[in-house]
């Protein structure tokens, strides 16, 4: 009797999957009839014969008591052989996993810097290990990199986050906007907000008394927060961790379209400076990561006025990417660029008037004046100032390094090929790391501007400062904050070093090591197993 509501052909296939899925015998003669349907020319899996499946090397036979399962498809076989090929990332994800919850027994972190800094370079020696090493194959290799790297950031988002306190300034901003108040109109040790300051979020901020400089959007996620979990610190951060994750999600299907390798991933989904700065500190520099590379690859697909609507979105959740604003218009086109310029000025509209415009562009220039920290040239200026000339030129260096970067810029905006988004991304990454260079303030969480191209773009340099950049959390273990000389020393000049020898190479030094070490894993060009896309077939150089 026919079931209501379906029809007999219908019962019936459905009673056939059933038989499919449940009974494993049927699994191979499945298989087959699905290769002759697609006019295959590969044999399925019998028992006793060879797995012609290109990506296992050796061939694996598929024996009754060796074969996990039957092969579903034609250019799959999962069997031990695959096991053997995901052992490696295995182990590696599981002994970083054990490094992250190592990370609970450290708290406070900033009591037990050498302990905490000794992990974190072990996290980054395994993940370059990874990167170098460890080939991803297959899809299914990569989704087990992409679920390790996911589950790195839940393992961290309980933490305190001791090493910052930028996410309590959140916080604060939001309960001063919650409040009816303009967050950009008083410093947190205004008097007007004395009746809000009895509060636990209070006592650990950071810079009582300048005003805020997060931009609207970044305000926005703050309110949202506030308003659906109060002054809970775990999900504003799982917030920003969520789209620092999508950021990686991203960067991998961007590296699908421009057919490249998916090995670089590592470089995000496992590198501890991504892991640490915003799933465990809360960062909000991940939205405008997340809605740049959103914006890439919009414009890959065609969809201009999106991506130039996200684009925006990265501007004023933070600042910095409005300097690559030519960059974009140039791919993008006046009319995208004319969408994305109003839907910009109606979010300044609803949190700015102009007395509180005026004051954020005052609290701006004090931040680039009187801050300073981790910084490279700005340093250098300053100390040849006090050796040459007996003078203090730390409040002077900074507007003077900014007008060599705004010269930077425009040489780049000038130079840069835009053929594609790719060259896009590329300019992007080094406008990012000329801001950093001559930036007066560098935290860690702030290489994010330009490290988040480094999957497209394997500069050794960058790669090398995403991990000796925790060397600079050195300085919070002394009270009051210092600097340790040797810190910036080994930071900097290797890092320098490596940018200057990958300038005068003309590409990234990662990315032909990539290509050498995929081409002895998979063999001989001209073979199939070494069909498709090399990751350095496309130019990268500068």
């Amino acid at each position: 009797m026919q079931t209501p509501g379906k029809s007999s052909s219908g019962w019936q296939n459905t009673v056939r999957v059933r038989q499919i899925l449940f009974n494993p015998h049927e699994w191979a003669r499945f298989a087959e009839a699905r290769n002759v349907r697609a006019g295959g020319a590969d044999p399925p899996c019998n028992p006793n014969r060879v797995c012609h499946c290109v990506k296992i090397q050796p061939p694996w036979v598929c024996t009754p008591e060796k074969s996990l399962f039957r092969c579903l498809s034609r250019d799959q076989c999962y069997s031990g052989a695959v096991l053997r090929r995901l052992a490696p990332v295995l182990l590696a994800g599981t002994a970083l996993e054990l490094i992250w919850i190592a990370t609970y027994a450290l708290q406070p972190l900033r009591d037990n810097s050498e302990a905490f800094i000794g992990l974190m370079l072990a996290v980054f020696a395994i993940c370059i290990c990874c990167f170098l090493s460890i080939p991803m194959p297959d899809r299914l290799t990569t989704v087990l990199v992409l679920g390790f790297g996911l589950a790195f950031r839940l393992t961290l988002l309980p933490a305190h986050p001791d090493q910052s306190e930028d996410i309590y300034r959140y916080l604060w901003d939001a309960r001063v906007a919650a409040h009816g108040i303009d967050p950009y109109a008083y410093p947190p040790s205004a008097p007007e907000l004395a009746p809000l300051s009895q509060t636990a979020i209070y006592p650990p901020l950071n810079s009582k008394p300048h005003r805020t400089a997060y931009p609207p959007l970044s305000q926005a996620l703050f309110r949202a927060s506030y308003t659906l979990f109060g002054e809970r610190v775990a999900p504003l951060k799982a917030i920003f961790s969520m789209l620092e994750f999508l950021s990686v999600i991203i960067a991998w299907r961007l590296l699908v379209v421009f057919g490249r390798s998916p090995e670089p991933l590592y470089l995000m989904a496992w590198n501890p400076f991504f892991i640490f700065e915003f799933s465990h500190s809360g960062h909000s520099d991940s939205a405008m990561m997340f809605l740049t590379l959103l914006s890439v690859y919009l414009l890959c697909r065609g969809r201009r006025s999106a991506a130039m609507v996200s684009y925006a979105g990265a501007v004023l959740s933070k600042l910095h990417p409005a300097f690559c604003f030519p960059l974009f218009l140039r791919r993008a086109g006046l009319k995208a660029a004319a969408i994305a310029a109003a839907a910009g000025l109606l979010l300044v509209s609803l949190f700015f008037t102009p007395a509180s415009l005026i004051s954020y562009i005052k609290s701006l220039q004090a931040y680039v004046r009187l801050f300073e920290f981790n910084a490279s040239f700005h340093y250098l200026v300053a100390f040849l100032g006090r050796a040459m000339f007996q003078q203090n030129w730390n409040q002077l260096a900074g507007p003077f390094l900014a007008v060599a970067f705004l010269a930077l810029t425009v040489v780049i905006w000038w130079k840069f090929p835009m053929r594609d988004e790719r060259d896009l991304l590329h300019a992007v990454f080094w406008i990012g790391t000329a801001d950093l260079c001559l930036a007066t303030t560098v935290h860690p969480w702030y290489l994010s501007w330009a490290a988040v191209a480094l999957f497209l773009f394997p500069y050794a340099f960058m790669t090398y400062w995403t991990g000796a950049v925790f060397l600079s959390y050195f300085a919070y273990a002394y009270r009051p904050v210092y600097e340790p000389a040797w810190v910036l020393l080994v930071e900097y000049l290797p890092m320098y070093g490596l940018m200057f020898w990958e300038i005068f190479r003309g590409g990234p030094l990662l990315d032909g090591r990539l290509s050498r070490n995929r081409q002895s894993e998979e063999g001989p060009p001209g073979t199939n197993a070494s069909r498709g896309k090399n990751y350095a077939d496309s130019p990268a150089g500068l």
